[in-house]
């Protein structure tokens, strides 16, 4: 049958009643782009958002989360939050790199990548990189707040908490969520909330239904999104012991790979590989369920083959990229998803071995009691199928099949 966004609980659809009372959410909460500007200067006393290389994406993006998103009460204040916390951090940061300019000549060394579509188990392999001490992972809260992650105590504790409340509140808009992703702040978290700085991120336009955002978003030579990403790890180093590398994930890296190289020529990617016709319904019922947090209507009939399309077109390139010599392929190590379900520990030696780098002696006794505290499924089954979203197994399969040769990865429908 049709997917259908999972209701809301009863107290989100009360505040949602809040601003269909007064005419609509917008009489409640403003996104309009001065004020959002006016009260983030406000609120720090700063002026200085360092430079304006994002300001024609934050206007693109206002603009369409305003005439496109139809968002609810409660999506205007969450989209608000958002906005200013990053108006905010830009503001912080810039204070921060002013007053110690040092911050920015810091080394970032070969960081690891764990790029993968949605859905593909780049999350769980994350956190297994993140058990190793000698691994420094970006948390939720840093990313957050990463001007504050670098202050007092008293700043760091306020942002660790204010970090953790905010993310867990997903789960707390939408129960079904949490089938499908664990939210904390203290967790391992997407390099598209660091991005989110710069203002071109697939956070955005992942959360909301912005179709112009997403197609500028596309279009868009994402160089200074991925430099500010850079500072924003030059940054939180100043908390990190001397020694640890960074482990960073996102699947939206895997169409930025070019660019990602451009700033990071000594990244090493880890490529996750699982069967398409599983990631993709996956991928379209999540964000479906975020978007409905926000929004009063979610198109997945017209998300749904875009994500397809999209992920075989990535996927495509991504090999064609690799054996041209366009993207260095003795800097990837792939992983298939079978693999690291049916064994994590092996799985996760030899990643290292492919890396070149020692393994912790403690790696296999850490990975599977991480495991056992976190079974799958165990806030409910996520459900999803190709039939929810009106798309054809033979199609589908027809149109990954070249990708699945080649990385070998299994059927698993």
């Amino acid at each position: 049958m049709p997917w259908r966004a999972p209701p809301a609980p009863a107290w989100v659809a009360r505040l949602d009643a809040h601003g269909a009372a007064v005419g609509g959410g917008g009489h409640l909460v403003s996104l309009d782009r001065d004020d959002l500007l006016d009260a983030a200067r406000a609120g720090t006393g700063l002026d200085d958002f360092g430079g304006d290389s994002w300001r024609p994406h934050f206007d693109v993006l206002v603009a369409a989360l305003e005439g496109e998103a139809d968002l609810t009460t409660v999506g205007r204040l969450v989209a608000r939050t958002e906005l200013l916390r990053a108006l905010r951090e830009r503001l912080l940061l810039a204070a921060r790199w002013a007053a110690d300019p040092t911050i920015l000549d810091e080394a970032v060394e070969a960081p690891v990548f764990v790029v993968g579509t949605g859905r593909s188990g780049t999350s769980i392999l994350h956190e297994l990189l993140a058990l190793d001490p000698g691994n420094r992972v970006p948390l939720t809260w840093e990313l957050l707040h990463p001007a504050e992650a670098v202050g007092s105590p008293d700043e760091q504790a306020a942002a660790r908490g204010a970090g953790d409340a905010v993310h867990r509140a997903w789960g707390d808009l939408q129960p079904a969520y949490e089938t499908m992703h664990h939210n904390a702040g203290d967790e391992p978290n997407e390099c598209i909330f660091a991005t989110m700085l710069e203002f071109l991120s697939d956070q955005w336009g992942g959360t909301y239904e912005i179709p112009t955002y997403s197609g500028h978003l596309v279009a868009a030579d994402q160089t200074g999104a991925y430099r500010y990403h850079r500072r924003v790890l030059q940054t939180l180093q100043r908390r990190r012991p001397a020694g640890k590398g960074w482990v960073c994930k996102a699947p939206s890296h895997l169409s930025q790979l070019r660019t990602l190289f451009s700033v990071y020529p000594d990244a090493r990617v880890v490529q996750l590989h699982r069967d398409p016709l599983k990631t993709v319904p996956s991928t379209v019922s999540l964000m479906g369920t975020i978007r409905s947090m926000r929004c009063e209507r979610v198109d997945v009939d017209g998300l749904a083959p875009l994500i397809s399309l999209g992920y075989a077109l990535m996927l495509d390139d991504t090999m064609d990229a690799r054996a041209s010599g366009a993207l260095p392929d003795d800097q990837f190590v792939d992983v298939r998803y079978a693999d690291l379900m049916g064994d994590p520990a092996a799985t996760g030696l030899g990643i290292y071995e492919q890396l070149r780098r020692p393994a912790p002696p403690s790696l296999a006794v850490s990975v599977t009691d991480h495991l056992a505290r976190r079974p799958k499924g165990a806030h409910g089954e996520h459900r999803y199928s190709l039939a929810d979203f009106g798309l054809d197994p033979a199609t589908e399969r027809a149109r990954f099949a070249r990708y699945q040769a080649h990385h070998d990865v299994p059927d698993e429908i």
